[in-house]
């Protein structure tokens, strides 16, 4: 059975930090309110309603702080796999495809120093950052497709090496 109200307990150096950590990552420093609410007497569904969460939730993290202290508030370790190639990578690549050259999957693996990713995964970070590079072509079949096609090939012709050598453009 719940009980009917829940009210933190903690020494006058924990408030302190708790006060110190508001300015902190935003989860934390929204626990870190809740206990402080809860220091000046409101109960659970007060607070609740005050943050817009659940009241289960707001007794969760009070409780969590009267066993644990401060240490308490903060996210513990979460079961699933980590990203692959954050946005670290997706910058190195951004910075190897504004060098000229003819990039592959291959080579951009090898010059990035192997990251332990899937070629596949590789292939989404580089596609990702590429398509804001791409330029937009098109050549529809009609009566004056012949000057189409030329216009393309002479806006490909102005357009420097690496803006359409990597990813390939379809022309469609």
């Amino acid at each position: 059975m719940r009980p009917v109200c829940v009210f933190a307990k903690g020494t006058g150096e924990e408030i302190e930090r708790l006060r110190a950590g508001l300015r902190g990552r935003w989860r934390q420093a929204a626990r870190a309110v809740m206990v402080l609410l809860s220091l000046q007497g409101l109960p659970a569904a007060q607070i609740a309603v005050l943050l817009e969460c659940h009241p289960a939730t707001v007794r969760r993290w009070i409780g969590r702080f009267s066993t644990e202290g401060l240490a308490g508030l903060a996210d513990r370790p979460r079961c699933g796999r980590p990203r692959l190639g954050g946005r670290r990578l997706a910058s190195r690549i951004a910075g190897l495809l504004e060098r000229p050259g003819p990039w592959t999957l291959p080579r951009i693996w090898r010059y990035l120093g192997r990251p332990q990713v899937s070629m596949r995964t590789l292939y989404r970070r580089v596609a990702l950052v590429a398509i804001w590079r791409r330029p937009k072509l098109t050549a529809r079949g009609g009566p004056d497709h012949d000057h189409v096609v030329a216009g393309i090939v002479a806006r490909l012709a102005e357009l420097p090496r690496r803006a359409w050598c990597w990813p390939r453009t379809r022309l469609t």
